[in-house]
Parts: structure tokens; C-alpha cells; sequence
């Protein structure tokens, strides 16, 4: 259910969205005022003026500053000699565009892909297992899985390594399908792979199942410690905001529904 509702809520509460619904809001009760009521036009305006100015502040803010410390959180790790498995988690893949354009389509996550593929020939008696979602009334009759499946026979994968699980519809579904799947034993080492923003809710969806995982973090959008300030860019600082407040936001509603056992995970 909460996999189903957040599809269904995020479009319409994410930043962007709020902000928009304001401005319309608010741009309506002010081009209208004549036919309205008094107060009904007073707070038209007060509502487009707190809109204009929220929305000044999101284009000219550094909000890639509220990304940084989930990146940051775990590290590069220092990769062991030997691995018993490693799983990507799904995300990278756009299935309906795949189904639209006859050929694998994928997003700007698509280093998940990379990273897995390399670290499967770093390690060749690893266990491989893709986790994501199967097909949905949206994807066209493509998964997720079909989509990453083609992409990593292409680039070579010798595709009898790889376990799909497909059933999976979020981060906590992910972790908790894939331990059914793979029924890691005490004292085995598998790599996670998925974006670095993503990687602490990741890992604490793991943790709660009872599953130590070693994170490989990758797919950054901010550049650690050397970042600055930053530049004057509106339409990243939108995307920063909404990238943030649905990660920093994910946390807080997993800890809420019992998929984690803290805001952040054990390091």
C-alpha cells in the first residue's frame, strides 16, 4: 500500500508541484478578484505573494547542500578480496520509453548498470542479483528487470549469473524480497549498489531486515568536499530541492511505517 500511495502522492506533493499549485492558486484569485469576495481576494494576494517569494528562494538557493550528507554518508569502501554476492537495485531503467523505442532506454542513475557490471568481472564467483520492479499498468508490458537484463547481455554479462527478483515496488520491498531470494548466510559479504543519495535508506532497509550489507556507492549529483557555494542555476536548484526533500522525506516515512529501525542507518 504505501509503495501504491507514494507513486500516487509524489507527483502531486513534491515541491514543484506545491509550488505550482500555488502560483495557479493564487494567480487565479488575483486575475478573478473582481468577482470574488473581499477577503477571498486579499488572500488571493498574501498567497501569490508567499509563492513568488518561495519560489525565488528555491531557484537561487545552493539546495544541492541537503544532498551532500546523504552522499557523503558512507564512503568509497575499501573492496575486500573476495565477495559472495552483489545486488543493484533497479532505477536506472525507463521502461516506457523502452516499450515506445523498441531498444533499452535509461535515466541518468544508468552508473548503477556500470558499477554492477564491473564489479561483476572484478569478482566472477560472485552472485549476481538485480532487484526491481516487475511490469506495471505503466510500463508498457516492459519491467525494469527486461530493460537492465538486455543492457547487461549487450555489454557481455554472462546472463546465467543473474538473479532477478522483480516483485518489488520500493527501497523496502527491495531489501526484504531480496533476502527471501537470496538467503544470504551469517558472515557473507555482498556489495549493495544503487546511487550515493539513495544508498542510507538503502542500507537501513537492509539493516532492518537483518542483512549487513557492504554499500557501493555511486551516480553522484554533488562533488563532496570540494563543493562551493555553487552556481546560478534555476532549474538545478528545483531538481536539487526535489531529489532532496524526497530522499530526506523517504527516510523519515520509512522510520514511521517500521521499514527501518532509525532515521539513518548503523555505519
Amino acid at each position: 500500500m504505501s509503495a501504491i500511495l507514494t507513486k500516487l502522492l509524489w507527483p502531486i506533493l513534491n515541491p514543484t508541484s506545491l509550488l505550482l499549485g500555488l502560483l495557479l492558486l493564487g494567480g487565479l484569485g488575483w486575475v478573478f478578484g473582481a468577482v470574488l469576495p473581499l477577503k477571498v481576494e486579499q488572500a488571493a494576494r498574501r498567497l501569490l505573494g508567499f509563492a513568488l517569494v518561495a519560489l525565488l528562494l528555491v531557484l537561487v538557493l545552493p539546495w544541492h547542500w541537503a544532498i551532500r550528507p546523504l552522499e557523503d554518508y558512507f564512503p568509497q569502501p575499501d573492496l575486500p578480496a573476495q565477495v559472495d554476492g552483489i545486488l543493484v537495485l533497479s532505477g536506472a531503467e525507463r521502461p516506457l520509453l523502452t516499450a515506445a523505442r523498441g531498444q533499452p532506454q535509461v535515466n541518468g542513475s544508468a552508473e548503477r548498470l556500470f558499477a554492477f557490471l564491473a564489479l561483476s568481472r572484478r569478482y566472477p564467483e560472485a552472485r549476481l542479483v538485480f532487484s526491481g520492479a516487475g511490469i506495471t499498468s505503466d510500463s508498457g508490458g516492459v519491467a525494469e528487470a527486461d530493460v537492465a537484463a538486455t543492457i547487461l547481455a549487450e555489454a557481455g554479462l554472462d546472463m546465467s549469473r543473474l538473479e532477478v527478483e522483480k516483485l518489488s515496488r520500493n527501497t523496502a520491498e527491495n531489501a526484504r524480497l531480496s533476502y527471501d531470494l537470496v538467503k544470504p548466510q551469517p558472515g557473507e559479504t555482498w556489495i549493495v549498489v544503487t546511487s550515493a543519495f539513495h544508498m542510507p535508506r538503502a542500507v537501513a532497509c537492509f539493516q532492518a531486515v537483518g542483512w549487513p550489507v557492504l554499500p557501493y556507492p555511486v551516480d553522484y549529483v554533488t562533488m563532496g568536499a570540494t563543493e562551493t557555494w555553487g552556481w546560478f542555476d534555476p532549474l538545478w536548484s528545483l531538481q536539487s530541492l526535489n531529489l532532496a526533500t524526497r530522499e530526506w522525506l523517504g527516510l523519515a516515512v520509512y522510520r514511521m511505517l517500521g521499514h527501518t529501525r532509525g532515521l539513518l542507518p548503523e555505519r
